[in-house]
């Protein structure tokens, strides 16, 4: 178990009065004794974690465990019932102009499929929060973007309907959108879904690439532990509440069969929750 770090002091400045070194070294997400309630459930319940930087998590667990509505409290999406969150030393919901540090890929992106609206499009819209939404596209821009798509492989899909491309082209065109403000923290919501294996390991390693070549921290929440314990540094598994484990530890049996429990579970949970429910009465 991974014991959390010292966590920055809060402050009661301003954003803009914090000094640029501070923000400069600050941690890319701190969360303290963090519980989430909806509708008087209880969602997540006193969770901690520091994410350093330069690190990529994997977050493992079972629907319904808590990690979209994580990610949700750390983009300043919702509000926590308790505890705080900083990402980049402040609160999510004052971020400001330091939002543009943070690429985000959602699991699936809402968009009108009939919306006639280019691959190159869709890329180039992760600059307007920086840029300004009606801010001219110039050749700088364009390039840019164009280097992205090239990267991930859809750079020949660039003048195609977003519509009209496969799952898993929708999504790597929405990654080099995530990249387009040159982010220092990509947060990927379950990026895989939908995408065969090739398609899958194809996108570990590039993802895997992209980390190290622009100096990215990652947070990333996938079911595929498989391919997370080969490419992360740190695995956590969240139901409710949050069980840490370092990527090193991965390799000691105990500690990988607990990881996969948090999934076996679960399902093991449902499967007896089945039987009862609509095979009990039948051996009646």
């Amino acid at each position: 178990m991974t014991t959390p770090q010292p966590k920055p002091a809060e402050s009661n400045q301003e954003p803009s009065a914090e000094p640029a070194d501070a923000l400069q070294n600050a941690l890319p997400i701190v969360v303290e004794h963090l519980s989430f309630s909806y509708n008087g459930a209880l969602v997540l319940q006193d969770i901690d974690f520091v994410l350093r930087r330069g690190v990529s998590l994997g977050l493992i667990g079972p629907n319904g465990g808590g990690k979209t509505t994580l990610l949700k409290l750390i983009l300043g999406q919702l509000k926590p019932s308790s505890g705080t969150i900083r990402v980049f030393g402040r609160p999510p919901a004052k971020l400001g102009k330091l939002r543009a540090k943070i690429g985000y890929v959602p699991q699936k992106a809402l968009f009108d499929p009939a919306f006639p609206a280019t691959a190159l499009d869709v890329v180039l819209m992760g600059s307007y929060f920086e840029a300004g939404l009606f801010s001219r596209v110039g050749s700088e821009r364009r390039s840019r973007a164009l280097a992205l798509m090239t990267r991930l492989g859809v750079a020949a899909l660039a003048n195609e309907q977003i519509g009209k491309l496969s799952y898993g082209q929708q999504q790597r065109v929405f990654i080099a959108r995530g990249l387009m403000s040159s982010p220092e923290l990509l947060i990927l919501d379950e990026p895989t879904t939908g995408i065969d294996t090739e398609g899958q390991n194809r996108f570990f390693r590039q993802l895997d690439e992209l980390k190290h070549d622009l100096n990215l921290t990652v947070l990333m929440v996938s079911h595929n532990i498989a391919r997370l314990a080969d490419y992360v540094d740190e695995i956590a598994c969240l139901y409710r509440t949050i069980h840490w484990h370092d990527r090193s530890e991965l390799v000691n049996q105990q500690v990988l069969e607990k990881v996969y429990a948090c999934e076996l579970d679960a399902f093991f949970q449902r499967h007896r929750q089945h039987i009862t429910e609509f095979h009990t009465q039948q051996k009646k």
